[in-house]
């Protein structure tokens, strides 16, 4: 009985240790999945004032595409009489 006592005595300590490695590994991943996820909202706002800006770019060449096609079409010079061709 005291062998058995002995060998519970040997190996708690060692399960003990085991178990709060593992508590800290499930700690360490916690703050990690934690960091990740505020990443990943920093990330979603940064893109979606990206795409805000693009659109803000598309509508702004849209508009002045839309201008210049508007404009009559610039008039070209008259050639004058007795004036050397190249």
């Amino acid at each position: 009985m005291h062998r058995l006592a002995l060998l519970a005595l040997l190996v708690l300590p060692g399960a003990a240790a085991a178990q709060s490695g593992v508590e800290g590994r499930l700690n360490e991943l916690q703050r990690s999945t934690a960091a990740l996820s505020a990443r990943i909202e920093q990330l979603k706002v940064q893109n979606q004032q990206l795409q805000q800006r693009l659109e803000k770019m598309q509508a702004g060449f849209e508009q002045r595409i839309e201008r210049l096609e508007k404009r009559p079409a610039p008039a070209r010079p008259v050639p004058r009489a007795g004036a050397a061709k190249p």
